[in-house]
């Protein structure tokens, strides 16, 4: 009985260790990868959107109003970052359900699964972001792209109307694509060398004779 109640509490740190380790990673995708990398652009040359529409409005001899601008993008970027936290905290449940069903006999089928797992989850979210980013962007910036502009201009609108919804949609899937398979890697690697350990341990330490 003592035994069991061993490897029980072995295990138990192993699933404790797990989950702090997706919830990490989780986070650190979502806030730094995902929102300080792409949404929140580390400096301002770098933020597509602005940049882009600037371009348009001044080969249209537009003048912007900053200000309102400025404005809408916020609201944008605000409601973005909301929707993308809830959508990827997902990912932290799907781990956790994963570890629920480890095999004490194949604990290194966890990373097998689990690697599948994220494959179909990454691909789900995929189709939930690009819903979300095209719903977005219509609502919160293509809407308002006279209220941003000081003289009427169908040009302007239709070229600034063009990049948001196609080209800016599908930067933005790549590189969130991109953070998302780094990300991965890394949890499976770390998640690996921690049933690794555990492995070693349960048969290597005496407590289990």
């Amino acid at each position: 009985m003592v035994k069991e109640d061993i490897l029980k509490q072995h295990k138990q740190i192993l699933m404790t260790a797990g989950l702090e380790l997706a919830t990490n990673n989780t986070n650190s995708l979502i806030e730094d990868d995902i929102i300080n990398g792409v949404i929140e652009v580390p400096l301002e040359a770098m933020d597509t959107v602005k940049q882009r529409v600037l371009n348009i409005a001044k080969n249209n001899s537009l003048v912007l109003d900053s200000d309102k601008f400025s404005e809408v993008l916020t609201s944008y970027k605000d409601e973005l970052k909301e929707e993308f936290r809830n959508i990827f905290k997902k990912r932290i449940k799907l781990i956790e359900d994963n570890y629920s069903k480890i095999n004490d006999d194949k604990p290194m089928e966890l990373v097998k699964n689990l690697k599948k797992e994220l494959v179909k989850f990454n691909k789900d979210v995929k189709k939930e972001e690009k819903q979300l980013l095209t719903k977005l962007v219509k609502e919160k910036l293509v809407s308002n792209l006279d209220s941003i502009v000081k003289d009427d201009n169908t040009t302007f609108k239709k070229e600034a109307t063009k990049f948001l919804q196609t080209t800016y949609v599908k930067q933005i899937l790549e590189i969130i694509d991109m953070k998302i398979l780094v990300k991965d890697i890394i949890l499976l690697n770390s998640l690996k060398e921690q049933i690794e350990r555990f492995v070693f341990t349960k048969e290597n330490s005496h407590l289990f004779d």
